[in-house]
């Protein structure tokens, strides 16, 4: 069934396509049960192709949406295979191109496919990086409104990777702001980057939204993100990127 799918994508034949799982641990639930996706071309002549070299290319062409699709079916698949595993998915994190997003038939498209594949919306977090702070906001603005209508998250990640002000997240209503891994460096002995950290973390709390950080490596630094108020933590404690098969209970 995943080999039909992948071929209603105009990848090149001596190209497939792998999802990966990134455990995130998520606070209130007290487990990491929820997953960053990562979507991997692999080529039968050169290997591994990672995003960060074939997503400026699909973007030049629709092709980026068409990954988009067969992301969100994978991850369909994906948990319902788990289901019959009796392992436990709580929700999948999928990387969503601006470009994508700002397509008209954007939210259809998603619905029609989680709801073909009977799955829950809220089992969906779309994240798009920073660089929303910078794109047209019309359609898109309009999308996420309508995603989370329809009971989908949305997240804002990567904050901190470039400069971004605070003021201009406060246009978005999402459920999540994610903040990059380099502003949790030394926050264990760096009371300045502590401060710091701590005033972002309260300024998303004041718009009501939930925070997820990046770069967690130690069980210290896991405890005190969370009396810093952070809801889902990601980063060497938890794990690398795995395969479907080494998901576990």
């Amino acid at each position: 069934m995943a080999e039909e799918k992948k071929e209603t994508i105009k990848v090149p034949r001596a190209r497939t396509m792998e999802m990966l799982f990134k455990p995130v641990f998520d606070v209130g639930l007290n487990m990491a049960v929820d997953y960053y996706t990562r979507v991997q071309l692999i080529d039968h002549k050169v290997g591994i192709i990672q995003p960060e070299t074939y997503i400026p290319v699909a973007e030049k062409s629709n092709q980026i949406a068409e990954i988009g699709k067969w992301a969100i079916e994978e991850a369909c698949d994906v948990m319902l295979r788990a289901e019959e595993r009796d392992v436990g998915i709580n929700s999948v994190i999928l990387w969503t191109s601006l470009k994508h997003l700002n397509k008209k038939n954007f939210v259809k498209s998603m619905l029609n496919i989680a709801d073909k594949k009977e799955i829950e919306h809220d089992k969906f977090c779309f994240w798009i990086t920073d660089h929303i702070l910078q794109a047209d906001q019309d359609i898109i603005t309009k999308n996420i409104s309508e995603l989370r209508k329809e009971g989908f998250s949305v997240a804002i990640d990567d904050f901190g990777v470039e400069y971004s002000s605070l003021s201009n997240l406060g246009q978005y209503e999402v459920d999540y702001i994610g903040i990059d891994a380099s502003l949790t460096r030394d926050i264990e002995i760096n009371e300045r980057q502590q401060n710091m950290l701590q005033g972002i973390i309260d300024f998303v709390k004041k718009i009501e939204t939930k925070v997820m950080v990046g770069g967690v490596e130690t069980q210290e630094r896991a405890e005190l993100l969370k009396t810093m108020g952070v809801d889902r933590m990601s980063g060497p404690l938890y794990g690398d990127f795995i395969k479907e098969k080494e998901i576990t209970l």
